[in-house]
């Protein structure tokens, strides 16, 4: 009987350890969603280096660290196979809601006139621009508002909403896709973060589709200094809040603060105004060659924010326990501990009858 006891009370330890490691786990892969403008620091070349925000576009089969490129004729650097990006009246780009395209999108001449994220700039005879739309304007696909998450100092997001308008066409930028799939070359969102200071870097590739260009993909490199809505000073890497699930369908309800939560986005159904979010998605980091870069500080932009609540779920790092594994994992522990007790009480009855 006491050897009975003892096997029940040590499945009733291992039984506990199982339940709290999955959830210490998920807990520290949660990350902190950083919500406000990512603002850019304007792209330069020196010596052919670029330097600051750029573009570049990969060939078909290519790679970010090796090439081929294709150069664009309108680029201000000597090696044109960069074009540096300048902020557009936003500062750059805002997580936690959309930067939607004007209506109409293009001038008579097929100059992008997106100008919120990135000023236009020429490629290949046209101006494109830069947005973040609630649907997607090349596949008619609802995506989430941009999130992007820091673990640490590292930088991990989703920009499905991430789009390019140039020449009266619409080429879908961001990674993942709209339909979640990374195609060819897609990278996922990946970088790097100073708490302290707010600086930044992000990068990303993302296949194009269709159009011209179709089979390239491009190269995304931003850096700047993030600033929080509201004007706050910028989160640590081990502050935690209170966060709202996100996803690219309904809405419900008002969100708070940025979380320590994974796995979520959220966005605002509102056609005008603002729009803010409250949380952002997890997603695994891979980082890509990037040549000459550096980081400056930007200027700062205020937004309003406009709360609302929508859902949806991407892995966060660790593994969730059912409901009914951890009733019987208790059981198994009250069992355990049961066991303990009358063998105890047992070995004393015997002792006082000896």
């Amino acid at each position: 009987m006491k050897r009975t006891a003892r096997l029940l009370a040590l499945v009733a330890t291992m039984a506990a350890g199982l339940a709290w490691a999955p959830m210490s786990t998920a807990s520290a892969a949660a990350g902190t969603p950083l919500v406000g403008t990512f603002t850019i620091t304007a792209g330069g070349c020196s010596g052919g280096v670029a330097s600051g925000t750029y573009l570049r576009m990969v060939l078909s089969g290519g790679t970010n660290s090796a090439g081929p490129y294709f150069s664009n004729s309108d680029s201000s650097c000597s090696d044109n196979t960069y074009t540096p990006l300048a902020p557009g009246s936003s500062g750059g780009l805002v997580s936690g809601e959309y930067q939607p395209q004007p209506s109409p999108a293009f001038d008579s001449a097929g100059n992008a006139l997106s100008d919120g994220i990135t000023t236009p700039v020429a490629f290949e005879g046209v101006k494109f621009g830069t947005s973040t739309n609630p649907v997607d304007p090349q596949t008619g696909l609802k995506v989430p508002t941009p999130s992007i998450t820091a673990t640490g100092t590292v930088l991990s997001g989703n920009l499905q909403a991430f789009g390019v308008q140039w020449n009266n066409q619409q080429f879908n930028q961001g990674s993942p896709k709209p339909d979640g799939t990374s195609p060819a070359n897609t990278t996922p969102v990946s970088g790097t973060y100073n708490s302290s200071t707010g600086a930044y870097t992000l990068e990303w590739s993302s296949q194009v589709v269709g159009g011209p260009f179709n089979g390239f993909s491009a190269y995304w490199h931003l850096t700047g200094t993030f600033r929080p809505s509201g004007g706050t000073a910028a989160p640590s890497s081990g502050s935690t809040a209170t966060t709202a699930p996100a996803s690219s369908g309904s809405s419900a309800g008002v969100s708070t603060s940025p979380s320590a939560s994974s796995g979520s986005t959220t966005q605002s159904t509102s056609g005008t105004g603002s729009r803010s979010s409250a949380g952002t998605a997890t997603s695994s980091t891979t980082s890509t060659t990037t040549p000459g870069q550096t980081t400056q500080a930007a200027g700062t932009t205020s937004n309003k924010i406009v709360l609302t609540t929508h859902t949806t779920s991407t892995g966060g790092g660790g593994w969730d326990v059912p409901i009914w594994a951890i009733a019987l994992l208790a059981l198994v522990a009250a069992l355990g501990l049961g066991g303990v007790i009358w063998a105890e009480a047992n070995r004393r009855k015997q002792g006082a009858n000896a």
